[in-house]
């Protein structure tokens, strides 16, 4: 099931258009086992390959996309290429994002509420060598639309050589905090949650593919485009 807003409302991605994902029945049905933010195991194990070509290809014209997933790039059909959708890979510690990064694959990483309480700075860190770049929206109030200036936002450049980090929030952010409790996501409380679950409710006569498609077709040309606020890539069961 799909869901797909021309110009959000919300404070962080103002004035982008956006999408929801969610399997029949389950709004986590498209999030990968490997998750470790998802409450509870629902088999999915596998990226839906019809759909990723879409979602790849899914480009406003003139404009950009990405998207976050938790399905690590060795899974991927293809690695990010230019004038296409960019994947990150939602990796799960600092580490595992640097070392994404240095295999080439844009990546981002989550850290506990608390994190920057206890660091020097409080707009950036590093791990193994690598910088790591604390989400602008957090530190300035610079949102999705407006993030990275004429170069466009952090996270929709395929080549950078730094991660991008967001602080855990939501109603379980000190789950997410600790990769050992399940539960830290922070699309399973709030508005996110109510419309990610009624979405995971709905009927829909054509794939979600082709309604992507039609959806791209109709923005404004050099929209941002955020794919997925909830939910991910993979083939439903």
């Amino acid at each position: 099931m799909l869901n797909c807003t021309s110009n959000s409302r919300a404070k962080k991605t103002f004035n982008c258009a956006v999408t929801y994902h969610a399997g029949s029945g389950d709004m986590y049905g498209t999030c990968p086992d490997s998750c470790p933010l998802k409450p509870h195991q629902t088999k999915t194990t596998e990226i839906d390959r019809e759909y990723e070509r879409v979602v790849r290809d899914a480009v406003p014209r003139r404009g950009v996309a990405f998207l976050f997933t938790h399905f690590p790039p060795a899974q991927w059909a293809e690695p990010n290429q230019p004038k296409k959708t960019v994947f990150n890979y939602s990796a799960d510690t600092l580490e595992q994002c640097a070392d994404s990064i240095k295999a080439g694959a844009a990546s981002v990483a989550v850290v506990a509420h608390d994190y920057w309480d206890k660091s020097e700075s409080k707009k950036a860190t590093s791990a193994r060598g690598v910088k790591m770049i604390r989400c602008l929206d957090e530190t300035t109030g610079i949102g999705c639309a407006k993030c990275g200036g004429q170069k466009g936002p952090l996270c929709a450049r395929m080549d950078r050589d730094f991660g991008v980090v967001f602080t855990a929030h939501g109603a379980a952010k000190k789950k997410a905090g600790n990769n050992e409790e399940p539960g830290g996501c922070y699309a399973g409380g709030g508005n996110v949650a109510l419309h990610w679950r009624n979405l995971s409710h709905r009927e829909q006569s054509e794939t979600d593919g082709e309604k992507l498609k039609s959806f791209v077709k109709s923005l404004v040309p050099g929209t941002t485009l955020r794919h997925h606020i909830a939910g991910d890539l993979g083939a439903i069961k």
